[in-house]
């Protein structure tokens, strides 16, 4: 070994993580990037731990802020603007131009200038709603507004109409508390509220129940240990792949209710067919997000935002053609992927 790389890596704090920077990225060159099966010592001498020191400003570094205004498209004078990127509590990147190729830091307020938003959710309540001569049930929430101090009753059926997505206020009201998994809420309201948040990953489907109308509920577990029962037609789409492994094992498919089954089934089979095809975009992305990652380094520096996004982004993409998945991208870096290679992401 050469000196001087002596002398770098003993100035090096205990711990520390050396990745290659040399013209081939580290893990593919281990193993053609199959780093599985790998052993490492882990030390959790009290002693030792006991003189390591963790930097707080380290430890946000790489984290992606988001909310409902990331996304949004505004009026900047003549120009059309999108909100991209959360920089801090109240500052955000906003690009405008033909091109959205300019940009501006704006806060909260200036981008919602004139528009009226839900400042705080404060409460909910179940009550009656009469139509015609029917009365049904209803969940009602209490919400104060941005243009006013106080507070007024609206139902799922109207916070469904005015907003394309959840608000982010009702979106943190609803998992703080847990109202999405204890059965008040009509079953179009939750659906709606979970197809545009983020969720615990389904761990296993513990049992199922077969209704008299011949369809199938079925038992899900989540990472956070959550149970909840659910029809299976109206399972979310990263659930289906247990869906089916599960229908196969308890030989669903000759029972009553097989028929919200057997797509998944299929769709699995397309998957395994599609393996070969899926393979080669996969091999077009990892070597893009290298790359991105390498400009990041070389401009920003290792330490920057994205230049750490950038690189776990990377890792990921190695792992997901043999265990699938998405990788996780703020909007801002997800507009720099070639659009054949955005499918693979998953915004955030």
């Amino acid at each position: 070994m050469p000196g001087e790389a002596f002398q770098f890596l003993d100035g090096l704090d205990f711990g520390a993580v050396v990745f290659s920077l040399g013209v081939d990225p580290l893990p593919p060159t281990i193993n053609n990037g199959d780093l599985d099966g790998d052993l490492y010592a882990c030390i959790w001498d009290p002693i030792l731990l006991a003189s390591m020191t963790t930097n707080p400003i380290d430890e946000c570094l790489g984290e992606v802020l988001s909310d409902g205004i990331v996304g949004m498209e505004l009026k900047l004078g003549n120009d059309n603007a999108e909100v991209i990127q959360k920089l801090s509590i109240n500052l955000y990147r906003v690009a405008f131009g033909p091109q959205k190729n300019k940009y501006r830091e704006m806060t909260r307020e200036e981008i919602l200038e004139g528009r009226d938003y839900i400042s705080a959710v404060v409460g909910h309540r179940v009550c009656q709603r009469s139509r015609g001569k029917k009365t049904k049930s209803a969940v009602e929430f209490k919400l104060t507004w941005s243009s006013s101090n106080e507070s007024t009753w609206w139902s799922t059926e109207d916070v469904r109409e005015k907003y394309a997505t959840p608000p982010d206020e009702l979106r943190k009201y609803l998992l703080d508390n847990r109202l999405l998994k204890n059965g008040i809420l009509p079953t179009k309201f939750v659906k709606w509220v979970n197809e545009n948040i983020e969720q615990e990953p389904l761990q296993e489907v513990v049992k199922h129940k077969t209704k008299r109308d011949g369809s199938i509920d079925v038992l899900c577990r989540y990472s956070d240990g959550d149970e909840e029962w659910i029809p299976m037609a109206e399972a979310r789409v990263d659930c289906k792949r247990f869906l089916g492994a599960y229908a196969k094992k308890k030989k669903l498919f000759d029972k009553p209710g097989r028929e919200g089954v057997s797509s998944f089934w299929v769709e699995e089979v397309c998957d395994l067919m599609c393996k070969e095809v899926r393979s080669h975009e996969i091999s077009n992305l990892v070597p893009n997000l290298n790359r991105l990652w390498r400009r990041a380094f070389d401009a920003l520096g290792g330490n920057h935002n994205d230049t750490i996004v950038w690189g776990r982004a990377y890792k990921a993409s190695l792992e997901i053609e043999k265990h699938d998945g998405f990788i996780k991208l703020p909007l801002h870096l997800y507009r720099m992927l070639p659009k054949d290679l955005q499918k693979f992401v998953e915004i955030v």
